[in-house]
């Protein structure tokens, strides 16, 4: 018994030794980690402090999808617009594609495939110099060639007792147009057309007293026409004998004639003053009493960029030429000058010896149109 009461201090003892030592390890093992982190920390910073001085290769971000070249269904190429993803703007000017990657004056770009364009029958034309005429826009009448006009009167007075043309009946030179009974001798005589042409204007019917100072008939040769132009003062000086002017009245249809005369007085009702063309009027066509409009030819310059007419298309607002890179279309802001009918002056925007799309363009215009609204979606 007085064993056992010594032995027990002295296992309790040993047990509180034994604690001691396991929590005095785990003391130890824990400052060794917090040591060991401590050191790797002090390496990386040192290593850090050692590349200090020296320039760091900035990390380029990695491109998102919508950064990289996309080619839609309908085959319109486009790029990212978000800011974001823009180049550095300390990067040098060239070579740098503003606006969604295209050059500054670029509208839009449509790539196609091969089969496309074959299916889309694309005329290609190279722009270059060309002759363009300058003209002046004018509007006119259609009149009689007063020169080709024919009153026709009775020889002597007395009363019509036949009637044998009317009005808008051709007639030629010496046919009969009425037969007159003599006031005087009572004798029948016939009144004849003095030229040949069409009635345009009848004064007589049977039993009516024909009067020698008076005509009966009118009767016009509408193989030519007069088209008289009001010209207002500022084009005055403009205006010269000869000058070719091209006239263009119903259903689109043109014909052309030349100055024959400039009067030397103005309208004082208008504050214009007459040119006149005579024209010829073969089929007539050109009716006297309508009105026309009619291109005068006052100049003629020589642009060094000239395209079709059928180049041009609008684009957002904006005035484009399609210019065909083998298979890419790139839409072209355009500034134009003069448009003579057959080419048309590109002041800036595209340069001698690019290849444009000058026939079918509306095409091209059609697949940007779908592109816009696919991203917009």
């Amino acid at each position: 018994m007085n064993k056992q009461v010594f032995l027990l201090p002295v296992l309790i003892g040993l047990w509180q030794f034994a604690g001691w030592e396991a929590l005095a390890a785990q003391q130890r093992l824990r400052v060794a980690e917090k040591q060991a982190i401590s050191t790797n920390t002090d390496t990386s910073e040192d290593d850090d402090g050692e590349q200090g001085d020296k320039p760091q290769k900035s990390e380029q971000p990695r491109s998102s999808p919508r950064e990289k070249k996309q080619v839609s269904k309908n085959g319109v190429t486009r790029k990212d617009a978000n800011p974001a993803n823009s180049q550095d703007k300390d990067e040098p000017k060239a070579g740098r594609k503003d606006r969604e990657g295209l050059e500054p004056n670029e509208v839009g770009r449509v790539e196609l495939s091969e089969k496309q364009a074959k299916n889309a029958n694309l005329d290609v034309e190279v722009a270059g110099q060309a002759n363009i005429s300058v003209t002046l826009q004018l509007s006119g009448k259609i009149n009689f060639n007063e020169d080709a006009v024919a009153n026709v009167s009775a020889r002597y007075p007395g009363v019509v007792k036949v009637v044998y043309k009317g009005l808008g009946d051709r007639v030629q030179k010496g046919e009969a147009l009425a037969l007159i009974e003599s006031s005087e001798s009572l004798r029948d005589y016939q009144v004849n057309s003095d030229i040949s042409g069409t009635i345009v204007k009848k004064e007589v019917t049977i039993g009516e007293l024909a009067r020698d100072d008076k005509p009966i008939f009118v009767v016009a040769d509408l193989s030519t026409v007069w088209v008289d132009f009001s010209v207002f003062p500022q084009d005055f000086k403009r205006l010269k004998p000869d000058q070719l002017v091209r006239i263009n009245y119903a259903d689109n249809l043109s014909t052309s004639g030349k100055i024959s005369y400039i009067a030397p007085f103005g309208s004082e009702n208008t504050q214009s003053m007459l040119a006149r063309a005579v024209v010829q009027n073969p089929d007539g066509l050109l009716r006297p009493g309508l009105f026309v409009t009619g291109e005068l030819f006052v100049d003629e310059i020589e642009a060094p960029v000239a395209v079709r007419p059928s180049a041009i298309q609008n684009v957002n607002e904006k005035t484009v030429i399609f210019v065909a890179e083998g298979l890419v279309f790139d839409a072209r802001e355009v500034e134009l000058g003069t448009n003579d009918g057959d080419y048309v002056q590109v002041l800036s925007g595209l340069n001698a010896g690019d290849r444009y799309v000058a026939g079918n363009s509306f095409l091209l215009k059609a697949e940007l149109g779908k592109s816009e609204v696919q991203d917009s979606d």
